[in-house]
């Protein structure tokens, strides 16, 4: 019995040291040594390796939205003075503002390869590019997402992917319409001056029709047949430079295109512009006729007001009768009124309200009240500012006789 009890002893002794010994040798299931009670997660091999930043970032910044970095998050920029796409910031000015250049060129989602190069500098130098504009640091940015440079001397800008317009400083060079070129002042007279003015995001120049006026583009053919020699800007706005207020630009419709506006002025190119950089439109065909478009730009001038009047009467209840604008004692006559144009109808029929609807029916249902004074009165002056957006026909109504009724054509 004694035999047994000490057998059944060194049994347990022996099973207890294998289980010691399994845990404190793990090799595939655990670290050797390892406490069996600690958490272990096997390495997963499946997981990619951390890639590098991309030497050129998309980074969204609280201030400017999307912005280019280097790979760091350094903050790049703009010269107003490289709109030919070489760089203008030589000697001295390159202790303010490195030279950015990325010899490997990788980029975020987002970024489009077409649109960066890279340049020799007339130091020998590299330099990267995007949409040809020559990037820089500036080197009072000391940490990440720092900003500092944007508006320096209004000359310096954030980089952006999005601008729709550059502001740009440089000589004006016009070219008159006998190819003759002229260097020329902001006055637009012969001499040498540096001009800020506005181009596309490319660099390329945009220019103002001094007989434009405001919202209103006096130039472009409703065939385009002309669009060659000044083509319309047809830019979706998105961002500006700093300088610049995004409210003042707009667009426009001409004839089915949209046109973008600065202050009120239609924007051009101009079709002898060969080359970024080029303003030869400034001369053409003399000084000063199209100008470039810069902050200190005035608002365009309004439209002159064009104001029709017609008086309205009634023949019983059986018709309306109208004179002016070329009619006389005219019975329920259909009229052609112009977009842009203000109408005044001068009402003396009693007992007959006279109502701009968009349906020939009697009653006050199916009025058309945009740019409508005083719609259904029966002695007064109803006043129609025909809008842009009215539609192509319109009707005035009797609200009680439906004999007594004329077409509103609606035109351009």
């Amino acid at each position: 019995m004694k035999n047994q009890i000490t057998f059944f002893l060194v049994m347990l002794f022996v099973l207890g040291c294998s289980s010691s010994s399994d845990n404190e040798g793990m090799n595939d299931d655990g670290p050797v040594g390892g406490d069996p009670t600690d958490d272990y997660s096997p390495p997963d091999d499946d997981m990619p390796p951390m890639d590098d930043p991309d030497s050129v970032r998309l980074v969204s910044n609280g201030t400017f939205g999307s912005i280019l970095t280097d790979t760091d998050g350094r903050t790049l920029y703009f010269f107003s003075l490289d709109s030919k796409g070489e760089s203008n910031c030589i000697d001295g000015c390159l202790s303010v503002w490195p030279v950015f250049h990325a010899s490997d060129l990788t980029l975020d989602e987002g970024l489009d390869s077409s649109d960066f190069g890279t340049i020799t500098r007339t130091d020998g130098a590299m330099q990267t590019t995007y949409k040809g504009w020559p990037l820089y640091y500036y080197a009072d940015d000391s940490v990440e997402g720092d900003v500092n440079g944007d508006g320096f001397n209004d000359v310096w800008y954030v980089a952006k992917p999005d601008y729709s317009v550059m502001k740009v400083r440089a000589q004006l060079v016009g070219r008159d319409s006998g190819g003759v070129e002229t260097n020329l002042t902001s006055n637009y007279e012969p001499g040498d001056e540096q001009t800020f003015y506005m181009t596309d995001a490319y660099g390329n120049t945009l220019y103002l029709f001094s007989n434009d006026e405001n919202g209103v583009n006096n130039f472009t053919a409703d065939d385009f047949s002309n669009n060659g020699v000044w083509p319309i800007f047809e830019e979706t706005l998105m961002e500006v430079p700093s300088t610049f207020s995004s409210g003042d630009f707009g667009s426009i419709d001409v004839f089915g295109r949209q046109q973008l506006t600065y202050k009120g002025w239609p924007l051009y190119y101009f079709g002898q512009d060969e080359e970024r950089g080029d303003n030869y439109g400034v001369g053409f065909p003399s000084a000063g006729i199209w100008p470039i478009a810069n902050s200190d730009t005035e608002t365009a001038p309004e439209p002159p007001s064009t104001t029709i009047s017609y008086d309205v009467a009634n023949q019983e209840a059986s018709a309306y009768v109208l004179d002016g604008d070329g009619l006389s004692g005219a019975v329920n006559p259909d009229l052609t009124l112009q977009r842009g144009n203000t109408y005044e109808f001068n009402v003396s029929a009693p007992g007959h309200p006279f109502w701009i609807k968009t349906v020939q029916s009697i009653g006050t249902g199916d009025t058309y009240n945009d740019g409508v004074t005083n719609n259904g009165t029966a002695s007064g002056t109803v006043t129609f500012a025909v809008p842009n957006d009215a539609p192509d026909t319109l009707f005035y109504v009797c609200e009680f006789h439906i004999p007594m009724t004329g077409t509103l054509n609606i035109v351009d």
